[in-house]
């Protein structure tokens, strides 16, 4: 969410042609007349896909609407886009190439190819500003903010036997910009739905087996991030799968400078540097909370079942043995305390919930340290507590 958002400009384009976006040495359309419209146009006529053709070209005011662009794929004449009506407001195009846009709203969106497809009903983006066709080529897209807002409504993903997965709405935003990096905002996920039955992935088979036909959920999240104070807050990330659980995650950051945000942005496709650039950095606190809604239940009946016991009994087993699996921390009130939580929990799943509250930061470089020469002391460092069904 905080890394640059420069890299979104071309995500952005490249979901509205829905094909890899290249940039194209001569325009393969016929121009329309209209620079906002020609230059869009552009971005999504690229070596590899081609605009095949479009509609009308509608100009009223600052606002330039064009229908039905069809998009093929020169590697697969199987595959192609179509668009319904793209809809350009308060374009302008730059003297680097760059295009700017108040606001883009897409209609009707299609892609079809042999291995499946998707479809969207509606893209709507606000503040958008995409890259010039070489600084697409080149990989280089401006610096900055790509968009301010960001929705796509009614999407559905098909393979070649049929639909797999739909989504009502994916919507996020950038709220706060300090210079060119974004410092506070959001985004959604709301139902998206996953045909179990579709999917032959090991961990598909698993949820078939638990019983799930398909499978619902809401992922969300936002943060916050102070570059004065160098502190970054997420006051929650949360996956909330509908008859099977949801966890959330909250975390409060310090030591997260400019310095080590930019640097981190150039350095995201190198994990080890990446790495490196975060020993400076501080936890102050964390919780992780699951919150049961069936899932657990399932898993204890189906482990039961298999080892020839009723869930009762197996449950008692497996709380029986956690002092002796516990016994490595060797925190007796920590023992203590994870036995409870987890023993309540198994026997009647509610919540379950750990938290970190040092009392003081702690460094990420004083954490891997310890992870490597003494790990039974990272709970006692971060201050962990576990409570269940609270």
């Amino acid at each position: 969410m905080f890394s640059r958002s420069n890299r979104l400009a071309v995500g952005l384009s490249t979901a509205v042609s829905l094909i890899a976006l290249q940039a194209a040495p001569a325009l393969a359309f016929d121009p329309t007349g209209n620079d906002v419209a020609d230059a869009f146009l552009t971005l999504i006529d690229s070596e590899e896909g081609t605009v095949e053709s479009y509609g009308s070209v509608d100009v009223s005011g600052d606002t330039v609407v064009i229908k039905d662009i069809v998009v093929s794929n020169d590697a697969d004449e199987n595959a192609k886009a179509t668009i319904g009506a793209t809809t350009l407001a308060g374009g302008t195009v730059q003297g680097d190439g760059r295009l700017k846009l108040s606001g883009l709203d897409l209609e009707n969106l299609e892609l079809t190819a042999d291995d499946g497809g998707m479809s969207l009903s509606s893209l709507t983006v606000t503040d958008l500003l995409l890259p010039s066709p070489d600084e697409v080529k080149a990989g280089t897209p401006p610096v900055g903010p790509g968009y301010k807002t960001f929705e796509a409504n009614t999407i559905e993903i098909r393979d070649e036997d049929g639909k797999i997965a739909d989504i009502t709405k994916i919507a996020s935003s950038i709220d706060g910009m300090d210079g060119d990096l974004p410092t506070s905002g959001s985004f959604a996920v709301t139902g998206a739905t996953i045909d179990v039955k579709q999917l032959e992935a090991k961990e598909t088979k698993a949820l078939a087996d638990l019983g799930y036909e398909t499978l619902s959920m809401d992922i969300s999240g936002q943060g916050k991030w102070d570059p004065d104070a160098a502190t970054l807050v997420i006051p929650e990330l949360k996956i909330d799968a509908k008859d099977a659980a949801s966890l959330s995650l909250s975390l409060s950051l310090g030591g997260v400078t400019r310095d080590v945000v930019n640097q981190l942005d150039e350095t995201s496709d190198k994990p080890e540097e990446a790495m490196a650039l975060l020993q400076n950095v501080t936890i102050e606190n964390a919780k992780v909370r699951l919150d049961d809604a069936s899932l657990t239940g399932r898993i204890l009946n189906q482990e039961a079942q298999k080892a020839g016991v009723e869930t009762p009994q197996y449950v008692a087993g497996l709380t029986g043995t956690l002092p002796l699996m516990l016994g490595m921390l060797q925190n007796k009130e920590l023992e203590a305390q994870v036995t409870e939580a987890v023993t309540e929990y198994l026997t009647t799943p509610g919540s379950l919930e750990v938290t970190a509250t040092p009392g003081a930061p702690v460094p990420v470089s004083q954490i891997m340290g310890t992870a490597m020469l003494a790990p039974q002391m990272i709970p006692q460092i971060l201050s962990v507590g576990i409570t269940a069904n609270q």
